[in-house]
């Protein structure tokens, strides 16, 4: 059953704001602050946010009302836990504003994210949505990036770029949930939202279902969203990942059932997701087992005899070298 919201900071909402912001937070006080730092710290002004606390429990709700009582534009929602998809639509349930971002708590925003894609949304009269480069922080240094030369900048380069989301995603490019800017439209009269049902992939599923709307897409040159990489991060998990991938692949292939190219790129899809994480089980394995290995070797061989050994070899990696 869905639980109702208790609305924690009694006051009376912000009068048609522009931009609504949602941060979902699970146990993730720490980074909190983070996040609604680089929301204060924009050019634009024009915006709300609301802070859902999903049924943490660590301070969420002490540090949250911090920020509550020094910003009006602040609010603050409680609910018992129903997962990310679950937040982040009790948020959209509650924004006011003419765009939706969406900002995880252990994520953050560049300080005139807003202001550049509010100007290049403002005068699109139909859907309409924008996105930005992205770059990469380590969990305890947001000023830091991670270089990750597997992670291609988001591109759109197909034809339709509903395509593009079907059969490349995860695999040639992909699009942090931070780095869009949407307009409220999707949410508010076609009923878009995230679904609660799947394990995770929730966002690709619900990008499936706006770009299936054709909406004007617009890039925001510069990498204006930041993501943090948290160790605990539900993404390494990559048993879990493949579940929840191909629990919303086949979800979508019902949907496009009767549409014989999507289908087609869909069953695509799901194959290569397939190999993708067998390949990867297969390299973990083999490290893993290069791991142990070496550790039972340091541990049951008598040092001389290592040292030995250790010499040999430099000296046949040197003899290859010199012929």
């Amino acid at each position: 059953m869905v639980q109702t919201p208790i609305i924690s900071n009694i006051k009376e909402e912000v009068l048609n704001p522009l931009v609504s912001v949602i941060i979902p937070c699970y146990n993730q006080a720490r980074f909190l602050p983070d996040a609604i730092g680089s929301l204060i710290a924009q050019s634009f002004k024009d915006w709300e946010c609301i802070i859902i606390n999903d049924g943490s429990s660590d301070n969420t709700h002490e540090v949250a009302l911090t920020f509550v009582s020094s910003d009006q534009r602040i609010r603050y929602m409680e609910q018992k836990n129903q997962g990310l998809s679950g937040a982040r639509n009790t948020g959209l349930n509650h924004a006011q504003g003419r765009y939706i971002q969406f900002l995880d708590a252990d994520d953050l925003i560049e300080s005139d994210k807003l202001r550049l894609q509010v100007e290049s949304l403002s005068n699109i009269t139909g859907l309409a949505l924008c996105y930005s480069d992205y770059r990469h922080c380590p969990e305890d240094n947001v000023m830091e990036t991670i270089k990750r030369d597997n992670f291609p900048p988001p591109r759109f380069i197909m034809s339709k770029p509903l395509h593009d989301i079907a059969a490349r995603w995860e695999t040639q490019f992909s699009i942090p949930v931070h780095s869009y800017l949407f307009d409220a439209r999707f949410f508010n009269e076609y009923g878009i939202r995230f679904d609660i049902t799947l394990l995770n992939h929730e966002d690709w599923d619900c990008w499936m279902c706006i770009f299936t709307l054709n909406p004007v897409i617009k890039l925001t040159p510069g990498a204006l969203a930041i993501y943090r990489i948290c160790n605990s991060s539900m993404c390494m998990d990559r048993k879990q990942m493949w579940h929840g991938f191909r629990q919303a692949i086949r979800k979508q292939q019902h949907i496009f059932r009767n549409d014989p190219i999507m289908l087609c790129i869909l069953t695509d899809k799901l194959q290569e997701i397939k190999k993708n994480y067998s390949s990867n089980r297969s390299n973990l394995v083999i490290m893993n087992f290069r791991i142990y290995a070496m550790r039972a070797y340091k541990k049951m061989m008598p040092w001389p005899i290592q040292k030995f050994i250790t010499n040999i070899s430099h000296k046949m990696i040197q003899g290859r070298l010199l012929t």
